[in-house]
């Protein structure tokens, strides 16, 4: 970001903002070309698995239990693939990122609601985990607005990780002998008590959420202030404008192609 004194407007600040991309950014793609894509497709299969689940899940029976647990551990191991290929291939695309974060919300949330609807699943432990999705969902749609981007922390991923294990044996549901004992292992109590845990880490993970949003912003905020500062210095205006709501400020937004690095690839090339 440059700032710069406006030469026909005195006492108003110029700013001028630069974003350097590569060529293959500005690359444009039909929506079709990137339904096609193999991680994207990949994505949409994962989501399609989900009335199969149900479905497998509602007949009620050992062998449906199996087949509904399967798909789901498949539908996990397909979400893991997909961001694989996508990063190792640089086939991210827009779509894509809107359809990840999309299906695995979508398959796990289904398959709760469905547990919950058969009685069992406690109805208290789905709402604690709609709220906790929809408030750090809203949380990443407001960071995205203020330009700040939140990864997903430690205890997220161990979230994620509890709560796939938790349902997967939610879904196997009935009790079992342990293989060459007398020892029975009673998987729905099992899954529910894995549930429980991931519960408490998604609400720990939102707090981090939240606390980690606060710092961004205000470390950004901070840096914007300097920044304005240093521009009302270098404007040749009194340094106490830069806290004035009210100055004149005159913002433009430029975009160059930085092809400097490429052609000197180029030229090593040949």
């Amino acid at each position: 970001m440059k700032f710069t004194k406006k030469p026909d407007s005195p006492g108003i600040l110029r700013l001028r903002f630069i974003k350097y991309k590569t060529l293959k950014d500005f690359r444009i793609q039909s929506i079709g070309e990137e339904i096609t894509n193999l991680p994207n497709i990949l994505t949409t299969s994962r989501m399609a698995l989900i009335p199969i689940i149900l479905y497998f899940t509602s007949k009620g029976t050992i062998m449906g239990s199996y087949i509904a647990a399967f798909l789901f551990v498949l539908a996990g191991i397909t979400d893991g693939i997909d961001g694989y290929l996508a990063r190792k291939y640089n086939k991210i695309t827009l779509l894509g990122q809107f359809l990840d974060p999309l299906a695995d919300k979508l398959t796990t949330l289904s398959v709760v609601v469905y547990l919950a609807i058969m009685q069992l699943v406690p109805g208290w432990l789905l709402i604690l985990m709609l709220f906790r999705e929809f408030a750090i969902t809203g949380l990443r749609t407001i960071a995205m607005g203020e330009g700040v981007v939140i990864s997903a922390s430690h205890s997220g991923k161990s979230k994620t990780a509890f709560q796939f294990i938790g349902i997967t044996w939610l879904l196997v549901h009935y009790p079992y002998y342990l293989i060459g004992t007398d020892i029975v292992l009673d998987f729905h109590r099992m899954g529910l008590y894995i549930l429980y845990l991931s519960l408490v880490l998604s609400l720990f993970s939102a707090f981090e959420y939240f606390a980690l949003f606060r710092e961004t912003v205000e470390r950004k905020n901070r840096n914007r202030q300097k920044m304005l500062e240093q521009a009302v210095i270098d404007a040749g205006l009194p340094r106490e404008l830069a806290s004035d709501p009210q100055l004149p400020v005159c913002e433009e937004h430029e975009v160059e192609v930085k092809v400097a690095d490429w052609k000197e690839k180029t030229d090593n090339g040949s």
